[in-house]
């Protein structure tokens, strides 16, 4: 049997997809499962044990700054990609978009599922419900399985890395270890939207001040695309860190959390790893989006956010005029006081 999964958005999404891939693999030992994720997915994808096939498309139609027609166009492309392979059952876990229903709808799988959207889902032949308001985006994706008659057995989240990543990682750290009872803190400053991102003055407070308190190991993480912003935040720093910025892979990212006592990051791919490799974690989430809904997923996880009536925006860049911002209105101490915590419980 032939199954293909289409998980066209961002690595949280890919992530909290997790048990889901897990309950369909369950369900179809024998199946041959293949999924299209986009680039920034892909090096995780491609390790997870329950997919035999990785498929690379990056769908224009849910990028920024796209004209119409390049978005059709995009959607066109992977319609023919998919009518030329064999796919007996065929998933699609979004429902943002009524291009994502039709694209599947017209992908010629023998079976096609995916969420309700109205007239656009018409091709589908196994149709879930549209989600309710403030049900977990980990339910959502199981949601789906349920239309196909699926049912997972379990909800926790795991990662998938090689003792190469590891070794690689460390090699980007002090060589004479941590010292006995020092505990290691991963702050990622990355953030998908500037309406996500906390300020770089607040950054900066926080690592002095966890510096102070704690005196551990402090380790700054972040991607390509935050090496300017992490730039404003270490250059006023008078205490010791280890600037990881645009250094790591995701794998290389995952096996280094694995040694953290606690991460701090707000809503980005790297937060929903860090909770699904089972670190404690602090998550400074922006009002742009439903904590209930998008808020990383485990037992280890302290959410800090606000409930302004502006919320959700949904927005890139906040959009009020009048000098609030929710990502402001996080305070250093709250986040020191849940690491001190956390600290204070692991000892």
């Amino acid at each position: 049997m032939e199954i293909l999964l289409l998980r066209l958005d961002r690595i949280g999404d890919f992530i909290l997809g997790i048990p889901a891939y897990r309950a369909l693999r369950r369900a179809y030992p024998e199946a041959r499962i293949s999924v299209v994720v986009p680039s920034p997915v892909a090096e995780i994808a491609k390790v997870c044990p329950y997919f035999n096939e990785v498929y690379l498309f990056d769908a224009l139609w849910l990028l920024p700054g796209h004209p119409p027609l390049a978005r059709w166009k995009s959607a066109w492309q992977l319609v023919k990609f998919l009518r030329s392979k064999p796919i007996d059952l065929l998933l699609d876990f979004r429902y943002q978009s009524r291009l994502d229903p039709l694209v599947a709808g017209l992908s010629g799988a023998r079976e096609r599922a995916g969420f309700d959207l109205g007239w656009v889902s018409w091709f589908l032949t196994k149709k879930a419900r549209r989600p309710a308001k403030e049900l977990h985006q980990v339910d959502r994706n199981l949601q789906l399985l349920q239309a196909i008659g699926v049912t997972a057995a379990d909800r926790k989240l795991e990662m998938w890395f090689d003792e190469r990543d590891h070794k690689t990682g460390e090699n980007y750290l002090p060589a004479q270890g941590l010292l006995p009872g020092v505990p290691r803190i991963a702050v990622h400053i990355g953030a998908a939207t500037p309406s996500k991102r906390w300020r770089e003055d607040s950054f900066e407070v926080l690592i002095h001040e966890l510096h102070a308190n704690t005196q551990a190991d402090i380790v700054v993480m972040g991607g390509e695309s935050d090496l300017g912003f992490a730039q404003e935040v270490v250059d006023g720093l008078e205490c010791p860190i280890i600037n990881l910025v645009g250094k790591l892979t995701l794998r290389q990212t995952a096996a280094l959390m694995r040694d953290c006592r606690v991460f701090i990051g707000c809503d980005s791919g790297a937060t929903h790893l860090a909770a699904a490799c089972g670190v404690p974690v602090v998550c400074l989430f922006s009002a742009a989006n439903e904590a209930e809904v998008w808020k990383p997923w485990g037992t280890k996880v302290k959410v800090l956010t606000q409930h302004p009536p502006c919320s959700p925006c949904k927005a890139h860049e906040c959009l009020r005029t009048d000098g609030y911002f929710c990502m402001a209105e996080i305070k250093t101490e709250d986040v020191l006081a849940e690491v001190k915590m956390i600290l204070e419980e692991h000892n």
